[in-house]
């Protein structure tokens, strides 16, 4: 790779220099510039904050600065700066611009644009110029008599990089040599730490020492070997701050005779990874089995209800497997519904597993079983945006469900610069419970054998099912909706609250129908009684009537019932996850602390179990 003293002479096709208003010259004159070049007083170059200076790609430029300390760059992969052999020195990296600082131990820092091009594309700088053969010697300033270069014949450049397995932590590597003839002695590399960052302990190679009274870290080599290239140190750090993070970092090697040569300087800006975090919620749901298939609900507006409840085992049609979908619901089948319903108590059919992505990805999740084997994909090759996203799994799997068990849930997240950042988290599938209900009903018209008479006798023992005044429950008689209703009620536990209301009228415009004693229940299930979805869980008909004697369909039934299954109640659910090194999340205002593996599980209380706040701040993952 040829490099090129910057100085007037040798300003050819590939290199210029442009300082605005002012003469490149001493003089001032073109003239000038060509009778120096004719052999007389050398020009003298005026470097000036604002000059350009053009490049071309692999091209390197010895900058000619006496007692330079430090040169800093703007973009490294646009231009890069280094000490080589005591010289300050320029190489072009990528086309683009940049620009760079010099400092030298007098004098205010010169400030110099960098615009790299191809060699190709790059004009001439000056008409006339003709480039003279390069010297490998500094090139000495008429103020200055010559740059005096250090004696150390140590190389040492610097990188930045994400630590591999941590992604908030940055990983500095040192590489530093001795292409000289003669071994140096005593040689010591020393880092400062920029005051946004600390050390991450015991992360420091080849026995690097942290001095905390100046925050340094340091290497004491000894001897490096003539000859000897490419050796490596490294160590981490991470930012002190949670907050949005840049920090640069210089390096600097010196030997036994005092000569010391600087690193490149680095940039390391803290930002945030693909994925952040991932977490089931609930972490447990009970499973689901397929149950017969209901020829007759093909279809209608409740199939998805009824299909459900019959996976759940809360109903199974009746005999051919139809469901009679307009058929009124006879009370024993609508008590035994209902008590099938409430004996699934806190437990959901269902997960939402949420993932909180920081920039825009490509998103794959997948659900694995305990031997590792992927056993259905939720998400496939998805893009979404940043923020929070939810999936939902009701573990269904193909055209059945997942057995009850352990399952992992993995989440991976490729950005557009290809970082990919996965997570795991577990969850488990709870088998059912069929409800085994005891005991003889004191109606007087239900025989201990009726298949519903266990169930009717749970019913009233727990208040629900309170028959009619001569003590008969009249089990096969059709049921209407205001004794459903009064049913779901007390279901909720909101008998109480419908005795309060019972003088209230909240518009039906059938309400003088609702018997005086189904009118409180017919205004709170209306009205005070919600799903988890903040949906009344009892609705009138599109033209504001309630019917509240009109027989219930089993349809209506079945829609009742999913709606008590997902009433609105506070349930004690364990959320669990996994989130990125760095990140903090906040679930229901409440903060979330990982453990070493970057896991999390805790418990809340939870009236709809969806989460109210879902808050990630990434401070330093990159």
């Amino acid at each position: 790779m040829k490099t090129k003293n910057f100085w007037p002479q040798v300003l050819g096709t590939t290199l210029s220099a442009t300082f605005g208003a002012a003469s490149i010259l001493a003089a001032g004159s073109l003239a000038h510039a060509q009778s120096s070049r004719a052999g007389s007083k050398q020009p003298r170059l005026v470097m000036a904050a604002g000059d350009v200076v053009k490049m071309a790609v692999g091209e390197r430029i010895v900058l000619p600065y006496a007692n330079v300390t430090r040169i800093i760059t703007d973009d490294d992969d646009i231009a890069r700066a280094f000490f080589q052999s005591g010289n300050a020195v320029l190489e072009g990296s990528a086309p683009g611009s940049t620009t760079v600082e010099i400092y030298q131990t007098n004098g205010t820092p010169k400030v110099l644009t960098i615009q790299v091009g191809n060699a190709v594309s790059l004009p001439n700088a000056l008409p006339g110029r003709t480039e003279t053969p390069l010297s490998p010697a500094p090139v000495p300033l008429p103020e200055s008599g010559a740059i005096t270069p250090s004696q150390s014949p140590l190389t040492l450049s610097l990188g930045v990089s994400p630590a591999p397995g941590n992604a908030s932590q940055a990983l500095y590597t040192l590489t530093y040599g001795n292409p000289g003839p003669n071994p140096v002695q005593n040689a010591v590399v020393r880092f400062p730490l920029s005051e946004k960052v600390s050390l991450v302990t015991g992360s420091a190679s080849n026995g690097g020492r942290y001095d905390a009274s100046q925050r340094e870290v340091t290497w004491n080599l000894g001897i490096v070997s003539a000859g000897l290239v490419d050796q490596k140190l490294t160590f981490r750090v991470e930012p002190i701050e949670r907050t949005p993070t840049t920090f640069a970092g210089i390096a600097s090697i010196e030997d036994g005779s005092g000569g010391t040569v600087q690193s490149n300087q680095v940039q390391y800006s803290t930002s945030t990874t693909p994925l952040l975090t991932v977490f089931a919620l609930p972490d447990r749901f009970l499973a689901s089995k397929n149950g017969p298939i209901l020829g007759d609900v093909k279809g209608i507006e409740s199939q998805t209800a009824v299909d459900r409840l019959v996976n759940l085992g809360v109903l199974s049609g009746r005999p051919g497997n139809l469901f009679y979908p307009a058929a009124p619901t006879q009370r024993a089948e609508y008590a035994v519904m209902t008590l099938n319903g409430l004996n699934l108590r806190d437990l959901r059919d269902i997960t939402q597993i949420k993932f909180v992505l920081g920039r825009r990805s490509i998103v794959n999740l997948t659900i694995q079983n305990a031997a590792g084997k992927n056993v259905v994909g939720l998400i496939r090759n998805t893009t979404f945006d940043a923020g929070e996203n939810t999936a939902i799994w009701n573990g269904r799997v193909g055209a059945g469900f997942a057995a009850p068990g352990r399952y992992t849930y993995v989440c991976s997240a490729k950005d557009a610069r290809g970082q990919i950042t996965t997570l795991k988290g577990t969850l488990n599938i709870v088998p059912q419970t069929p409800l085994n209900p005891t005991g003889v009903p004191s109606f007087i018209d239900v025989k201990p054998s009726d298949w519903f008479a266990r169930y009717l006798a749970v019913g009233e023992k727990q208040g629900l099912f309170l028959g009619f005044p001569d003590k008969t429950f009249r089990p096969t008689t059709a049921i209407s909706r205001i004794e459903a209703t009064a049913i779901v009620v007390r279901a909720l536990g909101l008998e109480d609250l419908a005795k309060e209301w019972s003088n209230k009228d909240v518009g039906f415009l059938d309400y003088q129908n609702t018997p005086k004693w189904g009118r409180g229940y017919q205004n709170v299930a209306t009205t005070v009684a919600k799903t988890a979805a903040a949906r009344p869980m009892m609705k009138g008909t599109p033209s504001n009537f309630y019917e509240p004697l009109r027989d219930l369909r089993r349809d209506e039934a079945a829609l009742i019932v999913q709606r008590l299954i997902d009433r609105e109640t506070t349930r004690r659910i364990t959320v669990s996850g996994a989130m990125v090194p760095g990140a903090t999340v906040t679930i229901n205002s409440r903060s979330v602390e990982a453990d070493d593996q970057g896991q999390f599980a805790f418990s809340i209380d939870s009236s709809n179990a969806v989460p109210t706040t879902v808050a990630v701040i990434d401070a330093r993952d990159r």
